[in-house]
């Protein structure tokens, strides 16, 4: 009898530790180079103690709605590092790979200097205003 309650409450603990972390807050935000909006901008919010990141691709307003995967907006709370980038890889006319050339600086993506801070329970507005010159 013992032994059966200790295989339950295991169970039962293993079952609430998988629920937890679940929560997520909205993130949205504006991105903006030299003052001007960041088109097809990938931004990507990592946390800072590890785990799964956030991530989303801005509209032609510079505009984003973070993602923490495809069918759950945002991303839990926490201190997370920011990286946003342009340049990528896309198919040419012809089919073969065409890069396109990175226009965000390096201090703001892989050598990033942002952070935010996702707080629970609060509008979580992020607008970043990257300047391609120091």
């Amino acid at each position: 009898m013992k032994n059966r309650f200790l295989v339950v409450l295991l169970f039962g603990s293993l079952l609430l530790v998988g629920c937890q972390g679940g929560d997520t807050e909205a993130v949205t935000g504006t991105v903006t180079l030299d003052g001007t909006p960041l088109p097809n901008a990938e931004i990507v919010f990592t946390p800072e103690e590890g785990g799964r990141p956030g991530s989303a691709i801005t509209n032609d307003s510079g505009k984003y709605d973070l993602r923490y995967t495809v069918d759950k907006p945002g991303a839990p709370a926490g201190k997370y590092t920011v990286v946003i980038r342009t340049g990528t890889s896309k198919l040419g006319s012809d089919g073969s790979e065409v890069k396109v050339p990175e226009v965000v600086p390096a201090k703001y993506n892989r050598k990033t200097e942002l952070t935010a801070e996702i707080i629970d329970g609060r509008t979580n507005q992020f607008d970043f205003d990257l300047k391609s010159s120091n």
